[in-house]
Formats: C-alpha cells, structure tokens, sequence
C-alpha cells in the first residue's frame, strides 16, 4: 500500500466513523463506535508496518 493510499484509506475510516458518532443515540455507542475505530486504525498501521519491513 501506498503512502496515499494508506492515507485515503485513514481518511475513508475517519469520515465513516464520524458518520456512525453523529448518528448514535447514546454515549455508549459514541464510545463503542471510537473503540472500533481506533482498532480498524490500529490494524491498518500494523499492516503498513509489515508492508514496509518488509521491503
């Protein structure tokens, strides 16, 4: 993956995350809804870095 496309791909998950916070009805599910961003953020960086080591 490209730096870009490691970028959009950020970009993409922190605009749909803000989508799903606007529309929860609670703090509960605000909080659900950031956990599993920060995973998905998570999970991407960890693969970039593999990527990169790799080469």
């Amino acid at each position: 993956m490209t730096d870009a496309e490691y970028a959009k791909a950020i970009q993409i998950k922190v605009t749909v995350a803000n989508l799903e916070i606007n529309v929860a009805l609670t703090t509960d599910q605000q909080a659900q809804i950031g956990q599993g961003f920060i995973a998905d953020i998570m999970k991407l960086s960890d693969r970039e870095s593999k990527q990169k080591a790799a080469y």
